[in-house]
């Protein structure tokens, strides 16, 4: 059985970033890399943390991803950009699409990257929230490989599409949505059938378009759209903004990670930033966050609910108390990564007493 073992966050984010330049990446590319897998798994996004460096290292030493990829920025206007991601690691690509959205909504009051060309990169949260930094409002979308089926039909089709969003406030934490638009992520049930789990029965269908508890037979199936035909309407929005629009794969084109065996993924992204200050002084939109975040909070809540949260407070929690005690990985996890890492000569640090 597996047991919790911590982490801490310094020598788990060294080690990432060594295994990656042992891998064939730049060092600066590297740490980019290192800091959005910890930060996935300090906000408790696990499944899309280190716990992905396996198949990743697959896909960087057969080619599938290209370790030193040349990201083509091209201007398009004011406020606008064409990102070229050269079959490069989704975090870096995204990391560098954010960015430049960011730098761009300094001088313009907002910043869009279009993407092309980029891969799987983990937990979608991990690229608005850079735009905090500023105190700007960052939004990401990312369409990705078939695992859900039209609203009705039996095939998938489209991706798990996840949009995020982060807004600053005042006193509160910022607001920070990450949504994939199916019920529940593909790597979740993974690390359901990995586990020997079930899942819920609101998550996914199996081959002939049933509702399932068996992560196997979802997996060969398709995950079910968040809110229904609603949810697969958003999926197909974010298929035409993230894929349609930018130039990348879409309508069931783009490929996994896990699978690209035949060529390059070719997935999209679509990087907003938005400057708080062309519509008003960012105290003010602070003071009116708090309230708004007060408002909701003072909603009395149900028997059995301690509290009502918004988005992004819980992971704002787990990522304090990751930071200070370490982060928490199961054994297995832990004794995967050792293995990986002896394979390219880069000790895995030892868990906290």
């Amino acid at each position: 059985m597996s047991t919790p073992l911590r982490i801490a966050v310094t020598a788990l984010r060294g080690f990432v970033a060594d295994t990656f330049v042992a891998l064939g990446m730049p060092r600066a590319d590297a740490e980019i890399q290192a800091d959005a897998l910890v930060n996935a798994d300090l906000c408790d996004m696990h499944t899309y943390g280190v716990v992905c460096m396996p198949a990743y290292a697959d896909c960087l030493t057969q080619g599938r991803i290209n370790p030193r990829p040349d990201i083509r920025m091209e201007r398009r206007g004011a406020w606008a950009w064409a990102c070229d991601g050269d079959n490069g690691m989704g975090h870096l690509v995204a990391t560098r699409a954010m960015n430049t959205a960011v730098s761009t909504a300094e001088e313009a009051g907002i910043g869009v990257v279009a993407v092309r060309r980029s891969n799987h990169f983990g937990a979608a949260r991990l690229y608005p929230v850079l735009a905090l930094k500023k105190n700007f409002i960052g939004i990401v979308m990312a369409n990705s490989s078939p695992a859900v089926a039209p609203w009705g039909g039996r095939e998938k089709l489209l991706g798990t599409n996840p949009i995020a969003v982060a807004v600053p406030a005042g006193r509160h934490p910022p607001f920070v949505a990450d949504m994939a638009m199916a019920s529940a992520g593909r790597l979740k049930i993974r690390e359901a059938a990995r586990k020997g789990l079930s899942i819920p029965a609101d998550w996914a269908f199996d081959s002939q378009g049933k509702p399932t508890t068996d992560p196997a037979a979802a997996l060969s199936g398709s995950l079910a759209p968040m809110g229904g035909a609603k949810g697969f309407a958003l999926i197909t929005l974010v298929d035409i903004l993230a894929g349609v629009l930018t130039g990348a794969q879409f309508g069931g084109g783009v490929l996994s990670f896990l699978t690209n065996i035949d060529r390059e993924a070719d997935g999209g992204n679509l990087a907003i930033a938005l400057n708080v200050e062309v519509f008003m002084p960012i105290a003010d939109f602070s003071r009116r966050m708090d309230t708004l975040i007060d408002n909701i909070k003072r909603v009395p809540a149900v028997e059995g609910v301690g509290e009502i949260r918004i988005a992004g407070e819980r992971s704002a929690k787990a990522e304090a108390d990751q930071r200070r005690m370490g982060v928490l990985l199961d054994s297995d996890v832990v004794a995967k990564l050792a293995a990986l890492g002896e394979t390219l000569g880069v000790r895995f640090p030892e868990p906290n007493q």
